[in-house]
């Protein structure tokens, strides 16, 4: 039996549901204030302790976003939110900024820290410094080869992470300024505009240039939990629940037939409508 675990994405209480109804192994989500998407319908203190509780109670582990870039003045706020993340009782959280990863080793030492793919750690060198850091995952660089990812997770001595559907960045994982110059509004920061999704137009043609076509590597699922990736994760906490529940439920079924020897590629129509409901 396999046991790669699918993370959805919740941007609110009715993702949430839908992510759990659909057959999501964990959850991420984020906290206000201190998450890459301020846009989608974060979680305070409150709201938090009862999406954890309504997980808990089905047996789906909850991941909380802490992965924004923080200035100094914000260490009292942040540390705020971590004392209610670790109250929660969730199950991990996500950071980037190592003053963050910090606090919460200080604060709560007993709340398991996973790199955040904007630390872009594209290397086993990387992921190695990360477990003497502390972390217990790293959420691996959206650039990595299969024969990188495998390379990394079978010699970094801690769990991997790797996007598997959904939106790509133009730029690499974590590194992205275009938004912050063009409109003031920082990727790292959790106020991406998106404007790499935006139709520009180049000697008379007009077109999404700069955006990649969304990832699908629902087929793939074989090969990366035998490169011994311990978690799948769904991008979309900006979508709709029918966008999660879709998603959810396709990679639940590919894993469980992948575990019943039952493995098929998707059909056309079902490729075609993971694909159709990942574009904006």
């Amino acid at each position: 039996m396999s046991k790669i675990e699918i993370l959805a994405p919740v941007g609110s209480e009715e993702m949430l549901r839908a992510a759990v109804f659909s057959g999501a192994d964990a959850v991420y989500l984020g906290f206000s204030g201190f998450n890459a998407r301020t846009g989608a319908g974060n979680f305070d203190a409150d709201s938090l302790k009862e999406a954890v509780r309504f997980c808990h109670a089905r047996g789906v582990a909850v991941h909380v976003a802490l992965n924004t870039t923080v200035y100094g003045g914000e260490l009292n706020g942040l540390a705020n939110a971590v004392r209610a993340v670790a109250a929660s009782g969730a199950d991990a959280v996500i950071c980037q900024d190592l003053a963050v990863a910090k606090l919460i080793g200080d604060i709560a030492p007993q709340l398991p820290r996973h790199g955040s793919t904007q630390m872009s750690v594209h290397t086993l060198q990387g992921a190695l410094e990360l477990k003497e850091l502390g972390f217990t995952r790293v959420v691996l660089a959206r650039e990595l080869s299969l024969p990188e990812v495998e390379h990394i997770t079978k010699n970094c001595g801690i769990e991997t992470e790797c996007f598997v559907h959904g939106a790509l960045c133009m730029c690499v994982s974590g590194q992205c300024y275009m938004s912050a110059f063009l409109g003031g509004r920082s990727g790292n920061r959790g106020r991406c505009a998106q404007p790499c999704r935006l139709l520009y137009t180049y000697r008379g043609k007009t077109a999404a240039w700069l955006s990649p076509r969304d990832v699908c590597m629902r087929d793939d699922l074989p090969e990366l939990n035998k490169a011994g990736v311990a978690s799948i994760k769904l991008e979309g906490r900006l979508k709709r629940p029918e966008y999660v529940a879709t998603i959810a439920n396709s990679y639940r079924n590919a894993i469980d037939a992948m575990d019943n020897g039952h493995f098929r590629k998707a059909d056309e129509a079902e490729m075609l409508s993971l694909i159709h409901i990942s574009e904006p």
